[in-house]
């Protein structure tokens, strides 16, 4: 999973439904607390998430989605790899002139 969606109840107990992929590529949102778990199409994640944690788990307060850092380093590993390759590409063509 990719991404944490967050929510809290009035006790302080923070309940947490995670999104990403699953197999076959399909878009996937799965509670840590319960084994609720439903494939999506398209976008309404954040809002399916916070539904489940507020029905199942009376969980309302301070509602987050934040990625994962596992997924926030892949990002950056191929940002970084997509700037070297254009910089080659741009030291060859000017060397060529």
């Amino acid at each position: 999973m990719t991404h944490r969606i967050t929510a809290t109840r009035e006790d302080g107990t923070v309940f947490e439904v995670r999104y990403g992929y699953g197999r076959g590529r399909r878009r996937l949102l799965g509670c840590r607390h319960c084994d609720w778990q439903e494939r999506i199409s398209y976008g309404g994640a954040r809002h399916k998430g916070l539904d489940h944690l507020a029905q199942a788990h009376g969980a309302l307060g301070s509602p987050r989605m934040t990625a994962d850092p596992a997924a926030r380093r892949q990002t950056v590993l191929v940002m970084l790899v997509c700037c070297v390759v254009a910089a080659a590409v741009v030291w060859w063509a000017a060397s060529q002139g």
